[in-house]
């Protein structure tokens, strides 16, 4: 019992060991009201320049956030399977449910098609052709 609370004690002081280094860098202001910031100096000359304080975080920090991205997406992993598996399953109860599964497939005797032929058209008589006038002897 009293390795795990040493363990436990450990794990929680070892956050608060591992701080940041405060680090500087060299700014310059160029352009029109100094909005413009830079690493080098300004190529129309020097006309302003700072420095700006940032936070580097230690090598604890960063493999502990490392560890921690690691953890999440293996979770996130792990929620998205068990989403996919009980979609599945309601997707099955659901069908079950309309009685899909249980309709027995159509029975169909081997000599008869499928589906009956469609109707034959009817066969619609042709128009006689008009008779050409025949010419006639009393004009001779």
């Amino acid at each position: 019992m009293k390795p795990l609370l040493l363990a436990l004690a450990l794990g929680l002081a070892l956050p608060a060991l591992a701080q940041t280094q405060v680090r500087r860098a060299q700014v310059y202001r160029c352009g029109t009201d100094g909005r413009d910031l830079r690493d080098s100096p300004c190529p129309a000359g020097p006309q302003a320049s700072g420095t700006v304080d940032y936070d580097q975080p230690s090598s604890a920090d960063s493999r502990a956030a490392r560890e921690r991205h690691l953890a999440e997406a293996r979770q996130a992993s792990a929620l998205a399977a068990a989403r996919r598996a009980s979609e599945a399953e309601a997707r099955h109860q659901r069908s079950l449910a309309v009685g899909l599964q249980s309709l027995p497939p159509p029975a169909q005797a081997a000599s008869s098609p499928a589906f009956p032929p469609p109707p034959k058209r009817p066969h619609l008589a042709r128009p006689a052709k008009p008779h050409k006038p025949a010419a006639s002897v009393a004009g001779r």
